[in-house]
């Protein structure tokens, strides 16, 4: 395996977008032509080699030191592997299709907009509009898998239509905003307005909630699925183990009526 890294040489100027750092687009340059690629910076660009120190060889795998200001990082990526140690900034991940992208600490706003397929693994906190659609779109995730150990902020999920969503720690407001399809896990405590606008999918919790208006409360009810799902996810790496131990047994509503939408709420005890 082919391992490329990127070390910071000091302090970033400011917001800098990394979304060319991509294995596959770097795996035909030698060192000296990544060293030469221009990032941007504000209006103007930057060397890649004027920030980082690089090492290794160009391959299928990506290391990167993280930084806050680290915008855009695995960024439509489709293959190989990113891995992060630190935190990012904005929109990581987002339109990825494939491959994997590893931060071992918090990630910014919108991180996995518009993701279709691929894993994104976040280590620490998520901030807002995870999963969610990007500005101007009417769609948000259609696939792949984001896996949040802590807490993220509003609008997770928003007008998701496929794919999963394992956060460990509590959700943001608005979380499932007008969503499509697919499922989101929260370990946590879920904030206002849960699956506001909700017209199919599934939202599952680990503890009973007052739900809007336009849910319709079903009972408990005896749900086989749900072990099926809690095996499935044992055998995925990361998720948050406040997303496991699912006995089958939970509260159900449908909703959101409003909105003519048959979602579930499942509040699993």
């Amino acid at each position: 395996m082919s391992v490329l890294s990127f070390r910071l040489k000091g302090p970033l100027p400011g917001r800098i977008d990394a979304s060319s750092l991509l294995p596959y687009r770097l795996a035909a340059l030698n060192l000296s032509e990544i060293a030469a690629l221009p990032l941007r910076f504000g209006r103007s660009h930057v060397a890649a080699g004027d920030l980082f120190d690089l090492s290794g060889s160009p391959g299928d795998t990506v290391e990167l030191e993280g930084d806050g200001r680290l915008d855009f990082v695995g960024a439509g990526l489709d293959g190989g592997t990113i891995r992060v140690a630190g935190p990012l900034g904005h929109r990581a991940g987002t339109g990825m299709s494939g491959g994997t992208l590893l931060v071992e600490g918090s990630a910014g706003l919108a991180a996995g907009a518009a993701m279709r397929g691929g894993v994104l693994y976040i280590g620490g906190d998520a901030g807002c509009e995870l999963g969610g659609a990007l500005p101007g779109e009417r769609t948000g995730m259609t696939g792949g898998r984001i896996l949040v150990q802590g807490n993220v902020g509003d609008r997770a999920g928003e007008r998701m239509r496929r794919g999963l969503i394992a956060i460990g720690g509590n959700a943001g407001a608005y979380a499932a905003l007008h969503m499509n399809a697919g499922s989101l896990l929260v370990g946590g405590k879920p904030g206002a307005a849960i699956g506001h606008g909700m017209r199919n999918g599934t939202i599952l919790l680990r503890d009973e909630i007052d739900p809007l208006p336009g849910f319709a409360d079903c009972g408990l009810n005896q749900l086989p699925f749900l072990s099926l799902l809690d095996k499935h996810l044992f055998g995925l790496d990361g998720v948050p183990p406040a997303c496991r131990g699912l006995t089958g047994r939970a509260r159900r509503w449908l909703g959101d009526r409003g909105f003519g939408g048959r979602g579930e709420l499942l509040a699993c005890v």
